[in-house]
């Protein structure tokens, strides 16, 4: 029997699309960065902050892609659950600091806005159990919270003042009365032989996972944790920002096929939600700058079937 290459292998594990270059209008959210305002701390800003906080008012053509710095507010303003403020932390070690979850990113605003939607869609958190992965400020796990999820973890490196910061957001952002749905963990991708691990192996029907992607050293540890957490029949929302590289994003889809996952649907969608296929690479690997921070690629994953 001839042998298929491992590059062809994976291919079955992608969604094929029906035409090269689709493009759809999503008229049904508001442009991403709308639902975004940030409240500066009470304190004079120098003019490099200012500039630093708004380009995208100054210079009109470069889209914001995160948001929030230390001692400011970031307000979401969700169409369903209101206004919910999330605090940033500020990192007091150099290893922590290049994690960049001290920022909201646009990939974590747009899951946030799918997974609040009402209604039973694929989205849907409603009744299932929910892990997020390198939940940043929380904002993710504190919307599947809200949105009636039977139980929520919001897990990030397990840093005490990355952790204490989600903690202090989802208390704020969470009534009372769902405070049993949810709880707040450290987590290093790939390390499962912790208490933590142990105890949650296989539970999750959802895991979301935005921005998570842009370290290659780390590709193999997220999907290891992925796939340990992950339900028999769950389902992975990853979406993430091309801000880092394409290459990057694709190198994470190649790793997640090759150890055990596979793509149920995926595209790319811009911050006023038009849609276009996914694509491993775009003008020649000589994309815009500017242009891509527009871009979000979005994906659906689940755990690839024995005998596949």
């Amino acid at each position: 029997m001839k042998k298929t290459s491992s590059i062809t292998q994976n291919l079955a594990f992608y969604p094929q699309n029906k035409t090269e270059h689709e493009e759809l209008s999503n008229d049904a959210m508001p442009p991403l960065t709308s639902v975004i305002q940030i409240i500066p701390p009470d304190k004079d800003e120098e003019i490099e902050d200012i500039f630093a906080c708004a380009p995208g008012l100054i210079f009109t053509d470069d889209t914001r892609n995160h948001h929030g710095d230390p001692g400011s507010t970031i307000v979401y303003k969700s169409a369903r659950f209101g206004d919910i403020d999330l605090k940033t932390t500020d990192p007091e070690r150099e290893e922590e600091r290049q994690l960049f979850g001290h920022y909201l990113w646009n990939a974590g605003i747009k899951l946030a806005e799918l997974v609040s939607e009402e209604d039973d869609g694929r989205w849907s958190v409603k009744g299932r159990r929910v892990l997020e992965l390198g939940a940043g400020v929380g904002l993710c796990g504190i919307v599947a919270t809200l949105a009636g999820a039977e139980e929520v973890v919001i897990s990030d490196y397990p840093a005490p003042v990355v952790l204490e910061n989600i903690r202090r957001n989802a208390k704020h952002a969470i009534p009372e009365r769902l405070a049993s749905a949810y709880s707040i963990e450290g987590h290093e991708w790939g390390e499962l032989g912790t208490d933590f691990a142990t105890k949650f192996a296989g539970r999750f029907d959802r895991i979301l996972a935005a921005d998570c992607f842009w370290m290659p050293s780390q590709h193999s540890n997220l999907v290891q944790s992925t796939l340990h957490f992950l339900a028999p029949d769950g389902r992975v929302f990853a979406i993430a920002g091309f801000h880092t590289g394409r290459a990057k994003l694709a190198a994470f889809f190649d790793v997640a096929v090759e150890e055990g996952l596979e793509i149920e649907e995926i595209w790319e969608e811009d911050v006023d939600g038009v849609r276009r296929e996914w694509a491993k690479t775009r003008d020649g690997g000589r994309e815009d700058v500017t242009g891509r921070k527009r871009w979000l690629v979005l994906a659906i994953l689940k755990r690839r079937m024995r005998g596949s």
